[in-house]
């Protein structure tokens, strides 16, 4: 949460505008790299195998490895769009393009905060991440900046 106050500091000092998003059906995106069993769910039950277990093969809601699963992905993705991972927050990323803009990304499970000095840069990467991700764009957070 320091590093969230930090960065809305600095965007507020800048006068950026901050964004908020978040990531829909946040827990149903990741793959399970190991093997999960869960017993039948009640309505679910396969007749004359109740002794039987499901194996999961993608991540549900509830799972404590789920928020791992999503980190993993969205990071995969930030690098690949050449985000640089802050070695002192592993939630916050920053990018800075050939014109010596700025992006800053700040991930907290299925959030994100995200602000920076180039409107056009942060629009395009609000599409890229809707074209990668089911995303609820939440819009600006002028309440907090009193804008």
């Amino acid at each position: 949460m320091e590093t969230i106050r930090l960065v809305i500091v600095v965007a507020s000092y800048r006068n950026w505008k901050i964004y908020q998003m978040n990531v829909k059906s946040t827990f149903l995106n990741g793959i399970l790299e190991e093997e999960v069993y869960v017993t039948q769910p009640p309505g679910f039950e396969v007749k004359d195998a109740n002794h039987k277990v499901f194996k999961l093969r993608k991540v549900l809601y509830g799972l404590k490895q789920a928020p791992k699963v999503l980190n993993k992905l969205i990071n995969s993705f930030l690098l690949k769009l050449g985000f640089t991972k802050c070695s002192v927050d592993y939630g916050v990323y920053v990018k800075e393009s050939q014109s010596l803009s700025l992006i800053y990304v700040c991930l907290f499970v299925d959030d994100l905060l995200i602000t920076g000095s180039s409107m056009a840069e942060i629009g395009d990467f609000k599409n890229r991440l809707k074209a990668a991700f089911e995303m609820t764009d939440l819009g600006m957070l002028s309440y907090f900046l009193g804008m």
